[in-house]
């Protein structure tokens, strides 16, 4: 579930066009890609290709244009490009699948640039591997339902946003989302008990990073129930010493629901859905000289949206997330503002507009607040005195493009 972007059981699931449409339709979750079809494709072989460009603006003006904390739209008073993809997916050939998508845009920098390992030693830089967004290769079993044995780099599965905008409720994440992986490389069991039961076990590298920071691998699960096209529930949870302290382990549990609970109550109204997510986790104490204290940490969101009709939508939001050591909370490029506790939240509203299953229009205002200075002020926070302040509003216009 991001995140639940099911891409992985998608194509586990799907074998053929006619059995695909035979399944149930939950392009209305968010974090799954709404279009239904993939019209790039031939046989086995569909191909992606995504734009996701932005006009954004901050209220509090920063005079180094950047938008701070987010992970998409980081520019402000620009025209950029947030994202952009193409890649080719095999679906099923004779039990094999896999994936490979190359990226580029601001959106790069804001998720990879913070991954701490890519400085240890050589052969693991952000200049090989920044630039890819997936890349990873499957077998199904025919055990029960399905059995994938799955190794790479691929989207994580913890919290409720999907990495890929366009797939979100909102176009900007909230604060769970942001402050948890967006992708994991290592090994993946994904295991279908039912058709509507996923299961899986992941051994990765570490906490949304290529390589390790320690020693340690990085182990959790996840388990997704959809009883029926109305309902969704998840259940994740990723443990290990996942920090560069040894002496250090983390446990980290994310749950979500999402419930479609009207389906054309109008003639004017298609649905109206809620979404709710919930994090906790626990940070044990080191046993280091000076070392930190035990701490717990986690926040929670929740969304409503209306479609209005095939074209139209809008969604509300709002999220929090307390952090006491700032162990997974986004970082200013300039590394400052860090050691006070920090409890961050947000309100966005979100209109949007597709013309068609390929294009996306969204106008989306967002405000945020936080207990200590975190948020960019106008001086910005890229200089020798980063400007910081407690409260910051943005508005952002995006257009998007995938087929």
């Amino acid at each position: 579930m991001r995140r639940l972007a099911l891409t992985l059981a998608t194509l586990a699931l799907c074998p053929t066009a006619a059995h695909a449409a035979e399944e149930p339709d939950f392009s209305w979750l968010n974090g799954v890609n709404p279009q239904r079809v993939a019209p790039l494709r031939t046989g086995p072989l569909t191909w992606t290709f995504l734009i996701d460009s932005y006009y954004g603006q901050a209220l509090n003006q920063p005079a180094d244009h950047t938008v701070f904390p987010t992970t998409t739209a980081p520019r402000h008073h620009e025209f950029a490009l947030n994202l952009g993809l193409v890649g080719l997916e095999v679906t099923e050939h004779e039990g094999l699948f896999g994936k490979l998508v190359f990226q580029g845009g601001t959106y790069v920098d804001t998720i990879f640039g913070g991954d701490p390992t890519v400085s240890r030693g050589a052969y693991n830089t952000l200049g090989s591997l920044r630039h890819v967004q997936q890349a990873w290769a499957g077998h199904r079993f025919p055990v029960l339902s399905g059995l994938n044995l799955v190794m790479g780099l691929f989207p994580a599965y913890i919290g409720l946003d999907s990495y890929i905008p366009q797939e979100n409720w909102s176009y900007t994440h909230n604060l769970c989302s942001d402050f948890t992986p967006y992708y994991l490389q290592g090994l993946m069991a994904q295991l279908f008990p039912r058709p509507e039961l996923k299961t899986e076990v992941w051994l990765v590298n570490g906490w949304q990073t290529l390589g390790k920071v320690g020693e340690g691998f990085g182990l959790g699960y996840s388990v997704n129930w959809r009883p029926h096209d109305r309902l969704s529930l998840t259940h994740n949870v990723l443990g290990g010493q996942l920090g560069a302290d040894p002496t250090r382990h983390r446990f980290f549990t994310d749950n979500s629901v999402q419930w479609r609970y009207a389906v054309q109550p109008t003639p004017w109204l298609r649905h109206l859905a809620l979404a709710a997510v919930a994090d906790l986790g626990h940070e044990g104490a080191s046993t280091q000289a000076g070392g930190a204290p035990a701490t717990f940490f986690g926040g929670g969101g929740l969304l409503h949206r209306a479609v209005l009709d095939d074209n139209w939508a809008v969604t509300l939001r709002a999220s929090t997330f307390n952090d006491p050591q700032r162990l997974v909370a986004l970082v200013p490029p300039s590394g400052a503002g860090g050691g006070a506790p920090l409890w961050a939240s947000e309100a966005t509203l979100t209109l949007d507009h597709s013309p068609s299953p390929w294009m996306l229009y969204r106008l989306e205002a967002r405000q945020d607040w936080a207990s200590t200075p975190y948020i960019a002020g106008p001086g910005g926070v890229t200089g020798n005195a980063p400007d910081l302040r407690t409260a910051g509003g943005r508005v952002v216009w995006n257009a998007t493009v995938r087929f």
